[in-house]
This record gives C-alpha cells, sequence and structure tokens, in this order.
C-alpha cells in the first residue's frame, strides 16, 4: 500500500526586501531577495494558509482530516499548541490527533515523517502537515540578512496520492552551529566557515549518500533534487557538485533566491515548486538540514499530480505578488527599531474566557443568519438581537474568507 502526498498548498507574504539594501545599511554586499511576515502575520497564520489550499486541493472536508503536525521554528509561544490552534482554524475536528514540532529547521521532515507513519499503521486515514517559518534576527547580524519567511502544507494519505514517499534516511551528530535558548529573541551561529563545512555540507552529503546506498540507487535516477536553502551559493553549489547533482536537477526547486532562507519550509516550498511542474514517473530526492542532522528523502511523482495542481493559489502567483519595503522600514516591522513614547496597550488576555468563547468566531467567520430577514449579523456573540429587524433567533453560517472592509472612527477627544 503506497503512501505519500495527497495535496499541497503554500504561503509567501507579499513583502520583499532586496538583500543589498540590508547590507548597504551595515557596510556590505548581497544579491537576492527575502520575504517578509507582516507584524499581523506569524507562523501559525502562514500555515492555515497554506492549508486552507491544501484542502481545496483535495476536495475533502476538514472533518475527514484525522491529524494535524505542526512543524516551526518559530512559534510564538513556549508553552502552547499552535497545532490545535491552526485545526480549529480549518474547522477540523476536536478528536483529530494534534502535535507540534520544533527547535530545528529539520521539523518539517520529522513531521512529514510522523504523519507518513501513522498514515502507513493504518492509525489515521489522512493526516495534515503544515510547516511555517519566520525567524527572529538579530539587526546587522547574517541571519537578517538570509532568514525569510513562508509556508507549505501537505495532505498525507495512501489514496488519492500525488507523490508517493519511497523511503528515508538520517544522518545526525552532536554539533552546536545554529541555536536560540529560551527568552532570546534571536538566532545565533558559530563560525560561518565552521558550520558550512562541518554542519551543512556534511550532514546533507551524508545523508544523501546514505538514502542512495539503502535503496540501490545513483543520483542520476533523480529527476529533481530540492537541497536545504543555504545562503551562500557556493555552499550549494560545492554540495551538489559532490554529489553529482546537475544544475538542471536542481534548478526548479532552488527558490531560496526569491524568499531567503525559510527554515522548516525552505525544502517544502522547494517541493511545492516541483510538485507543480513534475510529471508522471519523475523522482524527486528532498534532503532537510538543521540542527546537526541531515534527512534524506526519496518520493516519485504519479498520474494523479495534475489534479492536485489545478486549484488553488500557486507558488509562482505568490512569488511574483510582492511589495518591496526598505530597510527602515523593516527595522519598524520587525520591531528592532521603536519609538520610546509609544504608550501600552490595552488588551484582552488570550487566556481569556471571552477569548475561549468568541475564538471560533474571529477564526473562522462565523456568523449568525437572522431566520426572519436573512440578514448576517457578526459577531453572532455579540449580535443577540437582528440588528436589521429585531428577531432573536439564527442559524449559524460560515461566512467567505474574501470580501469588503467597512469601517468609522469616533472622535472621542
Amino acid at each position: 500500500m503506497s503512501k505519500g502526498i495527497v495535496s499541497f498548498g503554500v504561503y509567501v507574504p507579499k513583502y520583499r526586501v532586496k538583500r543589498e539594501d540590508i547590507a548597504k545599511a551595515w557596510g556590505g554586499r548581497a544579491r537576492g531577495e527575502i520575504s517578509i511576515a507582516h507584524p499581523n502575520e506569524d507562523s501559525a497564520t502562514m500555515a492555515a494558509e497554506a492549508a486552507y489550499t491544501a484542502l481545496q486541493r483535495s476536495g475533502l472536508d476538514p472533518e475527514q482530516i484525522d491529524a494535524l503536525y505542526m512543524a516551526t521554528d518559530s512559534a510564538p509561544y513556549i508553552e502552547h499548541s499552535l497545532a490545535r490552534a491552526t485545526a480549529d482554524t480549518l474547522r477540523m475536528k476536536p478528536e483529530a490527533d494534534v502535535a507540534d514540532f520544533s527547535t530545528s529547521p529539520r521539523a518539517g521532515a520529522v513531521a512529514l515523517k510522523s504523519c507518513l507513519d501513522a498514515v502507513g499503521s493504518g492509525r489515521i486515514k489522512y493526516g495534515l502537515v503544515a510547516i511555517s517559518d519566520s525567524r527572529p534576527v538579530s539587526a546587522g547580524s547574517d541571519e537578517e540578512l538570509s532568514f525569510g519567511a513562508g509556508a507549505t502544507a501537505f495532505l498525507v494519505g495512501n489514496s488519492g496520492v500525488i507523490a508517493e514517499v519511497e523511503d528515508t534516511y538520517t544522518w545526525s551528530t552532536y554539533l552546536v552551529d545554529s541555536w536560540r535558548e529560551a527568552g532570546a529573541n534571536s538566532v545565533h551561529s558559530h563560525e560561518p566557515r565552521f558550520t558550512r563545512e562541518f554542519g551543512y555540507s556534511q550532514h546533507v552529503i551524508e545523508a544523501t549518500r546514505g538514502l542512495l546506498g539503502k535503496l540501490k540507487r545513483n543520483i542520476r535516477d533523480y529527476s529533481h533534487a530540492v537541497l536545504q536553502y543555504h545562503p551562500d551559493e557556493k555552499v550549494m553549489r560545492g554540495v551538489a557538485r559532490t554529489l553529482g547533482i546537475t544544475p538542471e536537477q536542481i534548478g526548479k526547486g532552488n527558490i531560496g533566491a526569491g524568499t531567503g532562507d525559510t527554515g522548516a519550509a525552505s525544502v517544502p516550498l522547494g517541493l511545492a515548486a516541483v510538485l507543480e511542474e513534475a510529471k508522471a514517473g519523475e523522482r524527486i530526492l528532498l534532503v532537510f538540514y538543521g540542527s546537526a542532522a541531515g534527512e534524506a528523502m526519496s518520493l516519485v511523482v504519479t498520474s494523479e499530480a495534475e489534479r492536485a495542481r489545478s486549484r488553488g493559489q500557486s507558488l509562482n502567483s505568490y512569488l511574483n505578488s510582492k511589495d518591496y519595503i526598505d530597510y527602515l522600514s523593516l527595522a519598524k516591522m520587525r520591531g528592532l527599531l521603536q519609538k520610546a513614547e509609544t504608550p501600552g496597550r490595552t488588551w484582552v488576555s488570550p487566556l481569556s474566557p471571552s477569548w475561549y468563547r468568541d475564538g471560533a468566531v474571529i477564526r473562522r467567520l462565523v456568523g449568525a443568519r437572522c431566520t426572519e430577514c436573512g440578514y448576517v449579523n457578526f459577531p453572532p456573540t455579540m449580535r443577540r438581537i437582528c440588528i436589521r429587524c429585531g428577531n432573536t433567533k439564527f442559524d449559524e453560517v460560515l461566512r467567505s474568507r474574501r470580501g469588503k472592509v467597512h469601517t468609522f472612527c469616533v472622535n472621542i477627544y
């Protein structure tokens, strides 16, 4: 019984910053651009957006999904489940299995493997893997120059598979190359050359060789190869050359020049780029890297692939829809520059009862349709009486995720 990816969805924020603008601020040079999450976006909102597309392409109802595994290296909470929050946003059933994977840019590979194991064991029929990242950085660091934001979601199952997962191989050591301790507001890295040679390069090469040996295959058996993005193009070219990977094999999945290093979402976004064009029978090699662990995965595309990409927003449409901002705007968005006189905010704790009562309404856009006149009142928790006719009986209705915003303000001074 084959198991693998049934459908997929992606999300890339529209804001971009040219790397040369960041480098100029600190007296350096760079090429390419990075995608930037808006202050109102985080790893959970991006993951939900990608998951919506994955469900749309599959034609399945959220109630049919048995699990959601969330992978991110930039969770806004140390202790709180983003997986359940995302599942609730998607209107998945309360009994769905949820789990969070973190602490490494390799988290997406671990989440995907766990979901594949759950499907393969028969414990679940369909599982959703949401992989999202927008890692924090410090001003003037190498990470500020390279870290981008994005998300991918994969629906995993054993029916209607568009890319069958053949096997995986892991190669890891104990090496501290990059880290973020509790309470820190950015990622730190060791000496770059050490990280390149004994971290990224060695682990990617060993994991790939291990998988090829396990499957008794040659690198030429693969039409496409997607390697964990590295901001130094020479490092990726060197690894590819050592493994015998040609520029043609790595071309379609290497999208980092347009997004930057999207962490756990790096390889998944590259895989999505390949799946949007791959033909039946083509093999895809994936190689994840993070926290001194390389994870290689072999997939083969099926004849179902065309069906999965016929609906939903494509990765190219996200990459081509962009607004450039300058470095000053970037620093403000990331909170690296703040006005000293900024007043304190009045806010409601997310742990408050009102957040629990109203949360589903906010996340899912649930409205109350008046049974008398048909007017939709929103939010229903505040609209106990129809504001149009005064009726008090309503039917719950799910509103469209697209529409026009009408607002007004009152000057109280």
